[in-house]
């Protein structure tokens, strides 16, 4: 079993690098927390149901979290999923940011994708209630071993413009990568936050048009307004670009 993630306590003082260059990552952390603090956040580790709290408490701004983040639906563990926060001066938490850990060596995203097994730690029964997802680019049958699925990303509104979507997300791909030696990271965006220019921002490389289409999902983010379809882009990054 895997030693669990830090649940707790400033990042740059609770992180440790298994993998990569130990010198260059020490940097970039510290580097990356200062520019945090000038931005007026601080972060911290956190737990998944300190994530589940900030998640229910900002419904207003924030749709529910996507199966892939809840322990009971999902079966994100502290084993295979850390949390990140930044809070503000007073303490409350203005931003989130989210790693899932999958081994993939045997398997692919695609396959996991439309199997549900991303998503669900009971597939069957998803399948089963109706839920689906397809996959359509051809890149998901090449994504495979260590991959860390990079989401929960949230500002308050008034934190929104100050440049934090260039900053937590590179914070959560180099340290998901210094504790797992992740081969890719991958993400979901909806139209609209890629019109808006969020892959750009927040440093992906790699964009796959109109990639996913999640069906039925009763209990996740893509469902809004009684629609039961939706369609996301893929968005990946290798370690190397």
């Amino acid at each position: 079993m895997q030693d669990c993630c830090p649940q707790s306590g400033r990042v740059p003082s609770n992180l440790k690098i298994d993998h990569g260059p130990i010198s260059l990552l020490g940097r970039f952390f510290l580097a990356a927390d200062t520019a945090a603090r000038e931005r007026g956040i601080s972060v911290y580790f956190a737990s998944l149901q300190d994530l589940l709290d900030v998640n229910s408490a900002n419904s207003d701004s924030w749709r529910p979290l996507v199966p892939i983040f809840q322990p009971d639906l999902g079966g994100a563990t502290a084993e295979n999923t850390f949390v990140m926060v930044g809070k503000d001066k007073d303490g409350e938490v203005v931003a989130t940011q989210a790693g899932r850990y999958y081994d993939w060596t045997d398997t692919t995203l695609f396959e996991e994708a439309i199997s549900l097994r991303m998503f669900y730690a009971d597939p069957a029964a998803a399948l089963a209630r109706g839920d689906g997802c397809t996959i359509a680019t051809p890149v998901a049958s090449t994504i495979s071993g260590r991959v860390v699925f990079s989401g929960a990303g949230w500002y308050r509104r008034d934190f929104r413009g100050r440049g934090l979507a260039r900053i937590l997300p590179r914070i959560s791909r180099a340290y998901a990568h210094a504790r797992w030696n992740t081969d890719f990271t991958i993400s979901m965006m909806a139209d609209a936050v890629i019109a808006g220019g969020m892959a750009d921002r927040t440093g992906y490389t790699r964009i796959e048009r109109s990639s996913w289409s999640c069906l039925r999902w009763d209990q996740c983010a893509v469902v809004s307004s009684g629609c039961r379809c939706r369609r996301c882009w893929l968005i990946w990054r290798p370690p190397s670009a």
